[in-house]
């Protein structure tokens, strides 16, 4: 059975990605190993699903300063490398997987000692995102990222890889553009295994009414999220409901800010930040509401990834409203499932809200038209086969029927 060694910066599980590609992988036929680096309480080694995980614990505050150095200085490569090696010998890998660009640069290295295919995964435009995460516009972060030198990191390892895979296809644009050819790229984009979702039960959250008009954003909160534009369009929604409820599911470098700028608008009282969640209690949040909101910022980075968000949306049947970055827009466009508004603009954000609240009929029309997507195509299963695809080419490995 071709042994594929996944490489991942936190603790494992849970990243539905991740989960989603191993057991995809599994169930044709290749044995899945992942190191996972990061604090973690759990055992070194153990059998977790359907992969071996080998856990490598290092400190939240050493492994993000090897992250944020791993474009200047390359401490990140050799401790992985070293690391990998070590695995190499008890467990005989046939590939490295690398999960986002910082993690590409340590599976080059070891792969080309070792002579081994190297598949790295972008799960999003990370140059882009430094321009937008907390950490990395802040002091001290902001003194050791160099844009221009990750630039160039980019294209070397994208490159130097065996296959990348992408998360949609604006990024597998974006990347033609610069030169990669389109062979060697294969989107995978963030849907959902419907038989792991359909198996999460939904169950009642004890402080919430059946009656209240509801709003829901689910994930992390960063500056990139673009959560302001909720907060500042919701005093708006209040005059038309004036009992209209938002709930925040999830937690981030900016949560405190995002409670601040609630209690400037005096609207504290009408949005419920709940921390973050299992992910199959989400399932019991999603159920609670009536619009699902993705308020991203407008930016390279936002205009080329897809969060996994809209797909749960979609299957819960919640419309859902959403800032016009290129994925997002042209998803919910053409599913017809929810609305779009200009990012930046909580006024017309608020007119979206207000239009979907007011009229039970179009939410339902656009309830149904999500549905029907996730069922049919939006999904994993109908999204991944391309996965299997790329290791069956590089591993020569027919898939197990």
């Amino acid at each position: 059975m071709p042994h594929i060694l996944m490489v991942l910066d936190h603790a494992y599980p849970p990243d539905l990605r991740v989960e989603n590609e191993v057991y995809t992988l599994n169930k044709a036929g290749f044995e899945v190993t992942l190191l996972s680096i990061g604090p973690d309480s759990r055992p070194i080694v153990e059998q977790s699903g359907l992969a071996r995980i080998v856990r490598s614990r290092i400190p939240a505050q050493i492994r993000n300063k090897m992250r944020g150095l791993a474009g200047s200085l390359p401490f990140l490569d050799l401790y992985l490398a070293r690391t990998i090696r070590k695995l190499h010998k008890s467990y005989q890998f046939d590939a490295f997987h690398a999960h986002d660009l910082y993690l590409f640069g340590a599976c080059i290295r070891i792969g080309k000692k070792l002579g081994l295919p190297v598949v790295g995964d972008m799960h999003e435009n990370w140059v882009e995102a430094l321009k937008h995460y907390k950490w990395s516009t802040t002091i001290p972060g902001k003194w050791v990222i160099n844009l221009k030198k990750w630039e160039a990191l980019e294209m070397t390892w994208s490159t130097e890889v065996h296959h990348l895979i992408v998360v949609i296809e604006e990024m597998a644009e974006r990347l033609r553009e610069r030169g990669i050819s389109e062979s060697a790229m294969t989107v995978v984009p963030n849907t959902i295994r419907l038989d792991d979702f359909a198996a999460w039960p939904i169950e009642p959250i004890a402080g919430f009414e059946d009656s209240v008009p509801r709003l829901i954003y689910t994930g992390g909160m960063d500056r990139h999220r673009g959560l302001e534009d909720v907060i500042q369009a919701l005093p708006h929604v209040i005059t038309q409901f004036p009992d209209v409820e938002v709930l925040m599911v999830g937690d981030g470098a900016v949560r405190s800010e995002l409670e601040s700028l609630a209690i400037r608008e005096n609207i504290q009282q009408h949005i419920v930040f709940t921390g973050w969640q299992d992910q199959e209690k989400v399932k019991s949040y999603l159920a609670l509401a009536d619009v699902g909101i993705i308020p991203h910022k407008k930016t390279v980075h936002t205009d080329h990834t897809i969060p996994h968000k809209l797909f749960h949306y979609m299957y819960m049947g919640l419309p859902s409203v959403v800032s016009n970055c290129r994925p997002l827009e042209r998803i919910v466009e053409e599913v017809g499932c929810g609305a779009v508004y200009p990012s930046g603009s909580p006024r017309k954000l608020a007119d979206q809200l207000c239009t979907l609240l007011g009229n039970a009929g179009l939410r339902n029309r656009l309830s149904k038209a999500g549905k029907e997507a996730v069922a049919t195509s939006y999904n994993w299963d109908a999204t991944a086969t391309g996965l299997v695809e790329v290791y069956s080419r590089l591993l020569g490995a027919k898939p197990l029927e």
